[in-house]
């Protein structure tokens, strides 16, 4: 039997792995805790944690490798040699995401607390691990990528690092309708949101459509929610407070 797969070696070898694991699921817990503690540092502080899985399964195996099993160069080689041919052919897909995790971390098409769509789903990412993403859509659907399937799709990213994202409400009113008469209405629906950032500008467009025989004008109103775990919200709030103004000054009805 080779000298450094000994059982005490295997034993301290066991007990390092599971306390890699125990110390990142705390780290993780940890880290979690203080970001929904400091809101407007969230994304950055979540966004530490994948980098903190990689290093510690790093430093893990190789404090393992060099540390306890310590064995001679030539048998490194040539382990390593065979190991590489046979995880080569049986283990591509496994690689290739993983390979696919490491680039994602690397590149930073999207990062931890982005809000994506990818293949017509959309949510916020809330874990990218080393083999998949994970990301949570509004009715709290989990969705998992495999790394390896994810580079190779077009990913929509709304807020790019961001903590705030645009937010756009659509209404329809009359073709008649005063737009010039709308406009700052809808702007001050939005503005007076609790929801709104005001540090970025607030938009109103009108567009003239038809539907069938009826002309109509659609309302985009376009601004920014302060953290994008309120981005429906918001959206849900400027409609139904647009609504109410549509209402108040009866621009719902076809003008005279």
């Amino acid at each position: 039997m080779i000298e450094f797969l000994s059982g005490s070696n295997i034993i301290m070898a066991l007990v390092v792995l599971i306390l890699t694991w125990v110390g990142i699921r705390f780290l993780t817990q940890v880290l979690d805790g203080i970001a929904e503690r400091f809101v407007r540092q969230r994304l950055v502080i979540k966004r530490l944690i994948p980098v903190i899985k990689i290093l510690g399964w790093a430093v893990a195996t190789w404090f393992i490798i060099a540390g306890i099993f310590s064995p001679p160069m030539e048998t490194v080689l040539a382990v390593s040699a065979s190991v590489g041919i046979a995880v080569g052919f049986a283990s591509q897909d496994i690689l290739k995401n993983i390979f696919g995790g490491i680039m994602i971390i690397l590149d930073k098409p999207f990062q931890v607390g982005d809000k994506i769509a990818v293949d017509g789903e959309y949510g916020e990412v809330v874990e990218i691990g080393l083999r998949s993403t994970r990301f949570v859509t509004d009715d709290d659907s989990m969705i998992v990528f495999p790394n390896g399937e994810l580079m190779n799709k077009a990913v929509t990213n709304s807020n790019g690092g961001a903590l705030d994202c645009q937010v756009v409400a659509e209404l329809y009113l009359p073709g008649g309708t005063d737009t010039a008469a709308v406009i700052p209405v809808f702007r001050e629906v939005a503005a007076t949101s609790k929801y709104v950032y005001l540090g970025k500008p607030i938009a109103v467009h009108a567009y003239h459509e038809t539907a069938g025989p009826r002309d109509l004008v659609k309302f985009r109103i376009k601004a920014y929610v302060y953290d994008i775990r309120q981005e429906f919200r918001f959206r849900s709030d400027m409609t139904e407070r647009a609504l109410q103004e549509a209402r108040r000054h009866g621009w719902l009805s076809e003008p005279d």
